[in-house]
């Protein structure tokens, strides 16, 4: 066998190897939740060596930050934030991606039980990974922020607060309907009609916000 084959062989084995580690990952915390990521635990479930995990991730915190960080909605790398929030935006076009992001994210939480069980951890669980990627996550914002703020110079609107009601409303409302199947302010989260109801009134609290000073005005 060639040199170059050898290489090649060892980069699709190591390739194979990744992805069934990161997927081991996920199977568990779908299963168990944060609390199940030992290092035994992922290399049985995804029937590897365990030491292979030093290899290819240095440890296990490494392993589940680099899974996290393909399933969360605002670290995932299909993310192209940068190219969503042009410095030449408009307005009109700010509201509608900023409603659409939340709205995606709305919708992503609720399909996805992995991320819930990861939302959960970092609500009640001491992490370091989970503490370093909440601050990557919360720089993302600054994107919005960064676009937003002439819009609200010299407003009673704070728009990082109303920002951050609306995605903490979304974490809670989602996880409190897939854990304990609650129903918030008669709104039930598990039916299309209750979603839609929190959909169309994220964009109207968007759009009252940017507007808030010209309906003042009247």
């Amino acid at each position: 066998m060639k040199k170059e084959e050898v290489t090649l062989k060892k980069v699709k084995n190591r390739a194979l190897t990744e992805r069934k580690l990161i997927t081991a990952v996920g199977a568990i915390l779908k299963k168990d939740g944060f609390h199940g990521l030992g290092l035994n635990r992922i290399a049985k479930t995804a029937g590897v060596n365990k030491n292979l995990i030093y290899r290819y991730f240095g440890d296990v915190d490494t392993l589940v930050e680099t899974y996290i960080r393909k399933k969360d909605f605002w670290l995932a790398e299909n993310q192209e934030f940068q190219e969503v929030f042009s410095p030449d935006a408009s307005k009109e076009q700010i509201i509608a991606r900023i409603s659409d992001l939340l709205q995606q994210q709305l919708n992503y939480l609720i399909t996805s039980e992995e991320m819930q069980q990861i939302i959960l951890s970092e609500i009640s669980e001491e992490s370091k990974t989970l503490k370093r990627l909440s601050v990557v996550r919360e720089s993302m914002a600054e994107l919005f922020f960064s676009l937003t703020a002439k819009y609200f110079e010299n407003s009673e609107i704070n728009y990082r607060a109303v920002t951050a009601i609306m995605s903490s409303g979304i974490y809670y409302m989602v996880l409190q309907s897939k854990k304990n199947e609650a129903i918030n302010c008669g709104i039930n989260m598990r039916t299309e009609q209750g979603r839609e109801t929190i959909l169309k009134t994220i964009r109207q609290m968007i759009e009252w916000s940017f507007n808030y000073q010209d309906i003042k005005k009247q």
